[in-house]
């Protein structure tokens, strides 16, 4: 069982060190973006439950909503949140301004921020 344990916490430890290496301290880059598609995402609550003083309680969760949009960057599709006014202002194949990180060893993209040109 002791065997067990430090297996897993040596691949928790190695998993945050990983996304730790991969992504902290990265710098900003500034492109153009296609917009290839629109996603919208309602409102919604969900419920977790916790345990306080020994005790079962349910904990409601509200996720509120969101606005996505599915970006075309230097040939690699990855998604941005935006708000509701650029969402309503873009259509797919419409290009916009993005300020995005490119992560260090697995290449993926991390959205910073979208803007219309």
């Amino acid at each position: 069982m002791y065997i067990f344990g430090a297996v897993v916490l040596v691949c928790v430890v190695g998993w945050y060190s990983f996304n730790a290496i991969d992504s902290i301290g990265l710098q900003n880059q500034t492109g153009t973006a296609k917009v290839v598609a629109k996603e919208h995402r309602d409102a919604r609550q969900t419920y977790t439950t916790d345990i306080i003083g020994g005790k079962a309680r349910t904990v409601p969760r509200t996720t509120p909503e969101m606005y996505f949009l599915r970006l075309a960057i230097a040939g690699r599709e990855t998604m941005g949140a935006v708000d509701k006014s650029l969402y309503n202002a873009v259509n797919p194949q419409d290009e916009v301004r993005v300020t995005y990180q490119r992560r260090r060893i697995t290449g993926g993209l991390q959205i910073v921020s979208v803007t219309r040109y």
